[in-house]
């Protein structure tokens, strides 16, 4: 990645290879199951977490056909968190994606166990990757904790007990546990993603330090930048409607103006574009990635 124009071209390539994959894993039988999964997981999406584990991957010389697995993984994790967190008792969205959301096609019940099927054959998929077998155990090892009841879920359940009842707290409280949520259910899973890139090609300690303290700021910066847009977006273009301020949650925009918001996406990206300085000219393509995904407009 020597020219900075050559990122869209990259970053379309990638989608690309990405999605032809997914459809041709994904599973092709007439049940229920199997039609909710492909139903979600191909109903589009910018697969920034599997483009990062390709990233990270590709960092250390390794092609992305090695890792596309435990891209897929990745994908299938997050596929699996949108499917539960529009059920009713969580957000509660009839849209996702620009289409119906997985229980409003094929009803709660068959949402539930989708998420779930999801959810486990990310682990298999990991399974498949063309990396040592040591590599592989300590990948799955890291999507389980950063995607499990310490990481994602810790974030969404944080997330779900502030529905309604944040603006009940003290305001410096809040700001302490918004900040939370935004490391734990948005920023863990990239982390993990960038850290099973590494991982799968051996990377060096210190620089799955670096890809967790990027990951971490660039995480936040893109959630930020998600409650932004759930508010001011343009919902067709969004795909969703919103439902930020009809369910009452605690976002960016609870405790922050659109402004002062701004201005944080600004600190949290100095943060990770200083982190992956330390790479020197091959950070490059990750400050590019930063950029994209916090100056989108859905």
């Amino acid at each position: 990645m020597k020219k900075s124009f050559e990122f869209k071209k990259y970053l379309s390539k990638r989608i690309e290879y990405v999605n032809l994959v997914l459809e041709k894993i994904l599973p092709k039988d007439n049940s229920t199951i199997s039609k909710g999964m492909r139903y979600s997981v191909l109903a589009g999406g910018k697969r920034l977490r599997p483009i990062l584990v390709i990233l990270a991957a590709e960092f250390f010389g390794a092609k992305a056909r090695d890792v596309i697995y435990a891209a897929c993984a990745v994908e299938y994790m997050h596929t699996y968190s949108l499917v539960h967190d529009d059920l009713p008792a969580m957000d509660n969205d009839d849209l996702r994606r620009g289409v119906l959301t997985n229980h409003k096609k094929f009803g709660e019940a068959s949402a539930i166990l989708c998420g779930d099927a999801l959810l486990t054959e990310s682990f298999n998929l990991i399974t498949k990757s063309k990396c040592s077998e040591k590599n592989i155990n300590e990948a799955i090892k890291v999507l389980a904790n950063y995607a499990g009841y310490k990481g994602m879920i810790a974030g969404q359940v944080e997330d779900t007990i502030q529905t309604g009842v944040w603006n009940s707290e003290n305001k410096v409280l809040l700001k302490e546990k918004l900040k939370f949520i935004h490391i734990q259910k948005t920023a863990a899973l990239m982390i993990a993603s960038l850290k099973i890139g590494a991982i799968l090609i051996g990377a060096d300690k210190g620089s799955l330090k670096v890809f967790e303290n990027y990951g971490k700021n660039m995480g936040i910066a893109f959630q930020i930048t998600d409650d932004i847009l759930d508010v001011y977006a343009d919902k067709k273009l969004l795909g969703k409607k919103g439902s930020d301020i009809k369910n009452n949650k605690l976002t960016t925009l609870s405790l922050y103006t659109k402004q002062e918001a701004e201005k944080k996406i600004e600190e949290y990206m100095k943060k990770a574009k200083k982190t992956i300085a330390v790479f020197g000219d091959k950070s490059e393509i990750f400050v590019k990635l930063a950029d994209y995904i916090t100056s989108r407009t859905y």
